[in-house]
């Protein structure tokens, strides 16, 4: 059976953000898969990079037990999804710090650039957004993303190249409007079908 793991990154139980993951999940079990969620604020994470994440990084330390759990999960999954909302044209906090501790040298990669753990998996990042995905392309913030996560990180550091963005856009935080509910619930259903594709 494969494993899919959906982590998500927003404040809000009842976010947008968390019913994309969950679609995400739903997608994947529909198609047999195992799926677990990963909701970083549920689960108390600790985004900050410390001295004991430092340690480890230097060779001094072994990996600090918060994360050591959360490595095994991902490196027994088959497709891992990243679900976040677009902060400041980047990742938020808590994302970046998840990436920052739990994708480290002796896992997710070796001294020396070698692939670790993820090498071969399977990755999709599913952005949320205000704007439009066009503008979010023709603004250049696109291509920065994928050059940051998806070429140098995952890529070039992780050995990860089945890594794709979905976009979850045309957001307003609050809006009722039935023609954004509408968007939403189409967009929602979209991820769906793409996570029951991937099995």
């Amino acid at each position: 059976m494969r494993k899919v793991t959906v982590i998500t990154s927003n404040p809000e139980s009842n976010s947008l953000t968390n019913a994309v993951g969950k679609a995400f999940a739903d997608g994947a079990t529909s198609s047999g898969a195992r799926a677990d969620i990963i909701d970083l604020y549920k689960i108390g994470f600790n985004p900050v990079y410390g001295i004991d994440d430092r340690n480890h990084y230097l060779g001094k330390a072994p990996v600090p037990e918060d994360i050591k759990g959360l490595q095994e999960q991902l490196a027994d999954s088959d497709v891992i999804a990243l679900v976040f909302p677009i902060y400041w044209y980047s990742m938020p906090a808590m994302m970046k710090g998840f990436l920052d501790r739990v994708f480290c040298r002796g896992f997710a990669y070796y001294p020396g650039g070698k692939p670790g753990r993820l090498a071969g998996k399977t990755v999709r990042i599913v952005l949320l957004a205000g704007s439009s995905q066009e503008w979010t392309e023709e603004a250049g913030i696109d291509e920065a993303l994928r050059n940051q996560i998806i070429r140098q990180a995952l890529g070039k550091y992780c050995g990860i190249e089945d890594v794709e963005f979905m976009y979850v856009d045309n957001l307003k935080m609050g809006n009722d409007d039935p023609e954004r509910r509408a968007r939403a619930a189409k967009q929602l259903e979209q991820v769906r079908e793409m996570s029951a594709d991937l099995i």
